[in-house]
């Protein structure tokens, strides 16, 4: 809770976590609010009486609504920006140089030539650099030419502002991590844009043995298999408990020969 929601209460006659609040106060005395009210101890609590209501006032912090007035008192990481950016390759772009669609409040601009109507989004930059190998290797070679590529870099697709691109699409194939956090992504993305689609290989048995990447804990584990169930993804749920591991996507690939 911030020390506002905190004032507000005080002031509302409604009890507090005492010691919450005094973490919050921007004192080096531990004992200054003492100055200010006086604590009595209730159910849930305690009350505090305001007994210096000028200095009470003073703690308000001003109300923030963006991550530069935000930065003014170093706390801009309490918003999202107003700005975020996609990296997008197709048969269009040459040399594997992918071209950026910015989005902002006002939609999505870019510089780019898009295929516009389907799009694979690749979780990791190394599948992302290499998106023709990948496609073949997990046997949907033809997503190649016909859909944009995306770098979804791990989460960050999910920002919002880049919601107005995405659903510009028809079709959405989602390239994730076989992993808990890679699940998270795909059904954030799924809640919001129901033309998502998981993109698995056409023959799962072939990777079975690229299971290599081990849970946090059993926790880590069990959530994913719920999830990967809850979203009809059975196959990769079975995958998880059977080798009781998590794929990464790299692994799909074979390892680049040095010159």
């Amino acid at each position: 809770m911030k020390l506002n929601q905190y004032l507000r209460k005080i002031s509302q006659g409604d009890s507090i976590n005492l010691d919450r609040f005094i973490e919050c106060l921007p004192y080096s005395d531990m004992n200054e609010w003492r100055r200010i009210y006086s604590a009595t101890r209730v159910r849930g609590g305690y009350q505090l009486t305001i007994v210096n209501e000028e200095q009470h006032n003073a703690l308000y912090e001003p109300e923030l609504s963006d991550r530069v007035s935000a930065s003014h008192i170093g706390r801009s990481h309490d918003f999202p920006s107003n700005f975020t950016h996609i990296l997008v390759l197709n048969h269009f772009t040459k040399s594997q140089i992918p071209f950026v669609v910015v989005s902002g409040i006002n939609g999505f601009r870019t510089e780019g030539k898009l295929v516009g109507k389907r799009a694979v989004l690749v979780e990791n930059i190394e599948n992302f650099y290499r998106y023709q190998e990948f496609l073949e290797l997990i046997g949907h070679p033809s997503l190649a030419d016909s859909c944009d590529i995306i770098f979804g870099s791990g989460n960050q697709i999910c920002h919002h502002l880049n919601r107005p691109f995405l659903s510009t699409y028809g079709e959405l194939y989602c390239a994730q991590d076989v992993e808990l956090g890679g699940l998270t992504t795909y059904k954030t993305l799924k809640t919001s844009l129901p033309q998502c689609d998981w993109l698995a290989p056409v023959d799962w048995e072939v990777f079975r043995n690229k299971f290599k990447l081990a849970p946090k804990n059993s926790t880590h584990l069990t959530k994913a298999i719920e999830l990967a169930r809850e979203l009809k993804l059975n196959t990769e749920a079975d995958l998880m408990n059977q080798t009781r591991h998590f794929l990464e996507q790299e692994a799909f690939l074979p390892a680049l020969i040095q010159d």
